[in-house]
């Protein structure tokens, strides 16, 4: 057996300090939202799990032969453009879901297939811990309902069921974000790739156990939800449990998901299973040759061409950033001019307001028709977005929820002849809270030359756009009341809408 020397290489080096600091705002914002965030509070967990398993195949990374990948380069490649562009039109989940490929990629590149088969388990856990799960949470809120109506019929509990609301005679249930069962559902599948890596040979058993464990995640939350209301039922709605239940949920996910679980993973595991098969994995990477210096030369040469990839992203980002920082203060769109079948702007809004942060432009303003229809056109725009000052930001809002209540949206066709140059737009209808009067909103996106109301669309074009510099924007929107308060109709606040886009021009 060739003797291991534990120094560490300069790869290593690299590897440990290089990434981590290159990508410090991700990690803290992977902290942050590990801190901060129920539903990933295993985050630092997972954390340490995955420098553990590092930990334990330090040897063997040590020992890698360099295998320089021509499939490891281009999936580098791809994974630091992807990140660049997440970057620049600032997709938080997306530049924390790209991390640990990029990490992976980045030995894959220089070490080949085995770098992974060590490493690619470790690194790949940090996923179970990024912001992509929560997005899945209203599929599992509707499927969560579904299995419930169907146990409740079993046991004869009358329920009647209205989208995410369950009503039994004693009361009513929301099933809500964190009902959805996504946060036991991350820590199953954390853990059995976790338990396979460490205890399973090859990937067959690791996958069978990754399917049990999300059966029985999901399964767990189900019974958890179910005998919430089932306690709800039979307490008259008294018991503790109905509002504070985060106790009940973990130990009725242990009983349902984790001890199971554990018998499957048991079951799995071979015989004869001493050396383990990561010992197995480890000693077979320690028994390599010793790297010849000319492969050495050529893990540097490789090390030093994936490190310069993956430095274009922040030093492309940033540059850009700095160099166009003051690029945008110039550009003030404003209320468009009223066209001949209306006047205004008049420099007040009664109709409704946004709640946008920080914009560099706000302004508002009422058009008033011939007819004496009235219609209210709203700019938010931003001249240089960056962190906490963006277009697209979870804190702007189209309305503030204090004030008003979402009756329905959807995405409807523009007028086809209109001054805006934009094809669809998104619906709203709001009902005051205050005075139960309602109004009829159509708002987009403008981009430069692109208008549209799909934020996903907006957030690429942006991504895109941003890395020549330019990241102004404007969010637009326009509303009318509609008629009647206890059953409104909006069809004369409707035609309001789309004869003003049709007989107004408006440019930035």
């Amino acid at each position: 057996m060739q003797s291991v020397h534990l120094g560490p290489r300069p790869t290593a080096w690299l590897y440990a300090t290089f990434l981590p600091l290159l990508f410090l705002p991700e990690w803290l914002e992977f902290f942050e939202l590990w801190f901060q965030g129920t539903i990933y509070g295993h985050g630092f967990l997972v954390l340490g799990a995955s420098l553990y398993l590092l930990f334990k195949v330090r040897c063997a990374l040590y020992n890698l032969a360099p295998n320089p990948s021509g499939i490891g380069f281009l999936s580098l490649l791809l994974v630091s453009l992807v990140m660049l562009i997440a970057k620049s039109a600032d997709i938080k989940t997306l530049r924390l879901l790209c991390l640990p490929f990029l990490m992976a990629s980045w030995g894959w590149a220089i070490y080949g297939p085995r770098f992974l088969k060590l490493a690619g388990v470790p690194i790949g856990l940090l996923i179970f811990a990024s912001p992509i799960w929560d997005d899945m949470s209203p599929i599992f809120q509707a499927i969560t309902v579904f299995v419930n109506s169907l146990l409740l019929q079993v046991v004869g509990i009358p329920a009647d069921i209205h989208e995410l609301y369950i009503t039994i005679p004693a009361g009513t249930f929301f099933v809500a974000g964190g009902c959805s069962g996504v946060r036991y559902l991350m820590v199953g599948l954390f853990l059995a790739p976790l338990y396979g890596f460490l205890y399973l040979p090859g990937y067959k058993r690791s996958l069978i156990l990754t399917v049990f464990a999300a059966l029985l995640s999901m399964l767990a939350n189900w019974i958890r939800v179910f005998g919430i209301i089932v306690i709800g039922h039979v307490t008259d709605m008294q018991s503790s449990i109905i509002e504070d239940h985060e106790a009940f949920g973990w130990l009725t996910f242990l009983a349902i998901c984790l001890v199971p679980l554990f018998f499957i993973a048991r079951r799995l595991e071979p015989e004869a299973n001493n050396p383990t098969p990561l010992e197995l994995r480890i000693q077979s990477a320690v028994d390599q040759e010793a790297t010849p210096l000319g492969s050495r030369s050529l893990s540097y040469r490789a090390a030093l061409l994936a490190s310069v990839i993956v430095l274009l992203v922040p030093v492309t980002f940033y540059s850009q950033t700095v160099i166009f920082e003051d690029s945008n203060n110039d550009w003030s769109p404003s209320l468009p001019v009223a066209g001949e079948q209306w006047r205004g702007p008049l420099r007040f809004a009664t109709i409704w307001s946004p709640s946008f942060v920080n914009p560099d432009i706000s302004a508002a303003g009422t058009y008033v028709s011939e007819q004496l229809q009235q219609v209210q056109f709203q700019i938010e725009a931003y001249r240089q977005q960056k962190q906490g000052k963006e277009l697209i930001y979870y804190k702007n809002n189209l309305y503030d929820e204090a004030e008003w209540s979402l009756l329905d949206q959807s995405m409807v066709s523009a007028p086809r002849q209109n001054g805006f140059g934009i094809d669809r737009v998104k619906e709203t209808q709001l009902v005051s809270l205050e005075d139960g009067r309602s109004v009829l909103l159509w708002s987009w996106y403008r981009l430069g030359d692109l208008a549209s109301a799909s934020r996903i669309e907006i957030k690429l074009y942006g991504g895109l756009r941003g890395l020549s510099g330019r990241s102004n924007g404007s969010f637009l929107a326009i509303a009318a009341e509609c008629e009647g308060r206890e059953s409104p109709d909006c069809t004369e606040a409707r035609q309001s809408l789309i004869r003003f886009m049709s007989e107004t021009e408006y440019s930035q």
